[in-house]
C-alpha cells in the first residue's frame, strides 16, 4: 500500500522538488495539502484535499509521511506537530534554526519510533557524486583545498520571505546548509570555522553573500555565494598533491524540473557533455564525464527507509544534518565577532 502524504505548504519548493516524484511513484500517494490558496493546488492536484491550516490537517486527516515546505522559521514546530500525531516527516532544509532545537526533534522522533528525514537532496548531484568518486579514487592525490560555490546573478532584492527581515531569512539559511553538508559528508566535522556573511544589495533587508571557511588539520575548504555573478558559475575547484579538478555550472535536475521534464527522458538527470569538469594533472589533462544526479534515488530511499522503518535507510537523517546546523551557528558569530572560531565536537 503506498505512503499516504501531506505536503504542507505549496510554493516553490514543494511544486519544484516534491510533487514531481510523490506523483510519478508507486510508493507514494498525495493526499492532502496545506494551502491558503486552493485554486492553486486544483491545477496541479487536482482532487487532493485541501486544508486551511496545518492543525486543522493533523486533526482531521491520517497520513504516513508529512513533506515540510514552509518558510524556515516554521520547520521545526510543525516537525514536532507531526511526529507527536504519529506521522513521519520530511522536512526541508535547513532543518531548524537552532542545534539544540535539532538534537531536541531528533531525540522525539527517536522516542516516538518515527522517522525524521531532511531534504538534503544536493547529496544527490551528479557534480557531488562525481567528486566523491574522484576523491575515493584519489585523483588529485592528497587533498589540500577545496572551493565551493552556489553563485547567482541577482543584483536587486525581491520581496519574499527569503529576502525579507526575520528569522531564517538570508542567502546563508538558504544555501549554506547545502554547502556545509556536502562538506560534512566528504571529511566530517572541521577543527575551526571562520565566516564573513553580509549583505551587499542596495536594499537588501536579509544577507545576500557569504565566503565560509572550514578549516581542517591538512584541507582548508572555503564555501561562497555572491548574487552578482553573471558569468558560468564555478561549482568546484578542487587541488591536492597529484593535480587538480575543476567544475563549473550547477547540476540540471532543478531546471529540469522546473520545465517539467519526465523521469522517462534519456536526457533526464544528464549534464551536458560542455558542462563536465576537468582534472588537471601534471603530464595531462582530461575531462571527466560528470555522473548522473539522483533526487529519484532520494525519493527512493525515502520509501524504503519508511517502509521498513529503519532509520539508517534515510538517505539524510535527522541525526545527521545536527551538526550542519551548529556549523552554520559557529559560522554566523564567526562572522559577527570576525574571529575564527573552534569546533567544539560533542
Amino acid at each position: 500500500m503506498a505512503l499516504s502524504v501531506l505536503i504542507v505548504g505549496f510554493g516553490y519548493a514543494a511544486k519544484t522538488f516534491h510533487v514531481p516524484f510523490l506523483q510519478a511513484m508507486e510508493a507514494y500517494s498525495i493526499a492532502g495539502v496545506v494551502s491558503s490558496d486552493p485554486a492553486k493546488v486544483e491545477s496541479t492536484l487536482p482532487g487532493v484535499e485541501v486544508y486551511n491550516s496545518f492543525d486543522q490537517a493533523i486533526a482531521e486527516g491520517h497520513f504516513d509521511l508529512v513533506v515540510i515546505t514552509t518558510p524556515n522559521h516554521l520547520h521545526a514546530p510543525q516537525a514536532e506537530a507531526a511526529l507527536r500525531a504519529g506521522c513521519h516527516v520530511l522536512v526541508e532544509k535547513p532543518f531548524t534554526l537552532s542545534s539544540e532545537r535539532a538534537e531536541q526533534l531528533v531525540a522525539l522522533a527517536a522516542q516516538l519510533n518515527k522517522q525524521l528525514c531532511v531534504f538534503h537532496n544536493r547529496r544527490f548531484d551528479g557534480d557531488f557524486l562525481t567528486l566523491e568518486q574522484l576523491i575515493a579514487e584519489q585523483a588529485v592525490g592528497d587533498i589540500k583545498r577545496l572551493e565551493s560555490r552556489f553563485d547567482r546573478f541577482r543584483p536587486t532584492p525581491r520581496k519574499r520571505w527569503r529576502e525579507n527581515a526575520g528569522p531564517g531569512s538570508g542567502i546563508f539559511w538558504d544555501l549554506g546548509p547545502h554547502l556545509i553538508d556536502q562538506v560534512v559528508q566528504l571529511f566530517g566535522m572541521p577543527q575551526q570555522v571562520s565566516a564573513d556573511i553580509r549583505i551587499l544589495r542596495d536594499g537588501g533587508e536579509s544577507d545576500d553573500a557569504f565566503e565560509v571557511t572550514l578549516h581542517y588539520s591538512n584541507i582548508t575548504v572555503l564555501l561562497g555565494s555572491s548574487p552578482f555573478e553573471a558569468g558560468p558559475t564555478l561549482r568546484y575547484a578542487l587541488q591536492g598533491t597529484k593535480g587538480s579538478y575543476r567544475k563549473y555550472h550547477l547540476d540540471p535536475q532543478e531546471d529540469q524540473l522546473k520545465a517539467s521534464l519526465s523521469f522517462d527522458d534519456p536526457d533526464w538527470s544528464v549534464a551536458p557533455a560542455p558542462q563536465y569538469g576537468k582534472l588537471y594533472l601534471e603530464a595531462e589533462n582530461k575531462t571527466v564525464a560528470t555522473l548522473n544526479g539522483g533526487y529519484i534515488t532520494f525519493y527512493s530511499q525515502l520509501a524504503t527507509a519508511l517502509v521498513t522503518n529503519n532509520a539508517e535507510a534515510l538517505p539524510a537523517s535527522g541525526q545527521s544534518v545536527v551538526t550542519v546546523i551548529r556549523l552554520i551557528e559557529l559560522a554566523r558569530l564567526a562572522s559577527e565577532q570576525q574571529q575564527t572560531l573552534s569546533v567544539e565536537c560533542s
